[in-house]
């Protein structure tokens, strides 16, 4: 079970620095990132500086409790809790009909979609799994594993990273081509 903890929390530290460097990397990009929730019709525009700075503290805090040496089992509880905000979000988003990009990962042209709410449920049901895991093993720090462990942890993380920031481009990809 610590091979679990460790990938999902792996998975979760690279998909939250990715979103935390794409909406932190300029002013420009933390101001695209506030409009982006006013565009999801999810926030008033006046609040969407205040709730955009509290979700990247949010973001950094899950990032850092997982790192932080003896906090995992709050890191990740605090995952769980994140992406079931970012799952609510979203499908009030959907339900809004909101035509706004989901900005989690930068600028996006793609609308927000049942994709992305899966996205953010698959991500809290993973961070629920590993928050079991966690609490039953004791498993407080995410160092120690075998090296192989370690190895096979941090690949199939990287795997989850990598097709989690990317999924609009990937379902692109795998889209069939309109006919004529």
């Amino acid at each position: 079970m610590r091979v679990v903890v460790a990938t999902v929390a792996l998975a979760v530290i690279g998909v939250l620095s990715v979103s935390l460097f794409s909406k932190l990397r300029s002013r420009a990009a933390f101001g695209e990132f506030a409009a982006g929730l006013v565009a999801l019709r999810v926030v008033p525009t006046r609040w969407a500086p205040l709730v955009a700075a509290l979700s990247i503290a949010a973001e950094a805090a899950v990032a850092g409790a997982l790192l932080w040496p003896g906090t995992a089992v709050a890191g990740l509880a605090g995952s769980t809790l994140l992406f079931a905000g970012f799952t609510a979000a979203l499908s009030v988003a959907i339900r809004r009909k909101a035509t706004g990009g989901c900005r989690c990962f930068g600028a996006s042209s793609t609308p927000v979609g049942r994709p992305h709410v899966v996205r953010s449920a698959l991500l809290c049901a993973a961070s629920l799994v590993a928050l079991g895991g966690a609490a039953a093993t004791s498993t407080e720090r995410l160092s120690g594993l075998p090296a192989v462990q370690l190895v096979a942890a941090l690949a199939v993380a990287g795997f989850l990273v990598v097709s989690l920031v990317w999924l609009d481009e990937l379902l692109w990809l795998f889209r069939r081509p309109a006919s004529s």
